[in-house]
């Protein structure tokens, strides 16, 4: 497993990245790939302690430990179906609030 480390304090929190990962992939594709990101959290994850991330340059998938976002004086309400939408190239990311 490969570790990297982020530091939120230097990227942007925006509102655009959900709508950029569906002009990348596609409405159907865009929905399965944040699908499978909470399917991973309820499979691997730790319920209140990890978040689902999608790295959007590559469609990617990891799990993130929420107190590293907490670190950073993020304001998350951790919730259900939450998932992390980050862009390292544009150095901004998205919480993304999934509706079932």
């Amino acid at each position: 497993m490969k570790t990297i480390q982020i530091e939120f304090s230097k990227y942007e929190s925006v509102n655009f990245l959900w709508s950029e990962l569906i002009e990348d992939y596609g409405f159907d594709k865009a929905k399965k790939i944040v699908s499978q990101a909470i399917d991973l959290q309820k499979m691997n994850g730790k319920k209140n302690n990890t978040m689902p991330i999608i790295f959007s340059g590559t469609g990617g998938l990891a799990l993130i430990p929420i107190q590293m976002l907490e670190k950073e004086d993020l304001k998350i309400s951790c919730k259900e179906n939450q998932v992390l939408i980050f862009n390292l190239k544009r150095k901004s990311f998205q919480i993304l609030n999934e509706a079932n």
